[in-house]
């Protein structure tokens, strides 16, 4: 169930990117575009290359996408 407040976020990030990439973080915006990239069968190699960040990184946080 969304609340009103994750409507607003929803709204931000469809109208203020920058303004919510600050707000959240970039650590969970990789972290979150790890998870959709393993979701759709990238390879950690490839999402590495994707986002330029390490296999190590990438399979740290794969941990955390359930």
């Amino acid at each position: 169930m969304m609340t009103d407040l994750d409507k607003k976020l929803q709204e931000m990030a469809m109208t203020n990117w920058e303004q919510f990439v600050h707000l959240i973080g970039e650590d969970a915006l990789t972290a979150a575009k790890v998870c959709l990239l393993r979701q759709n069968n990238a390879s950690y190699g490839k999402i590495s290359q994707k986002l330029g960040i390490t296999e190590k990184q990438v399979r740290g946080r794969c941990d955390k996408c359930n």
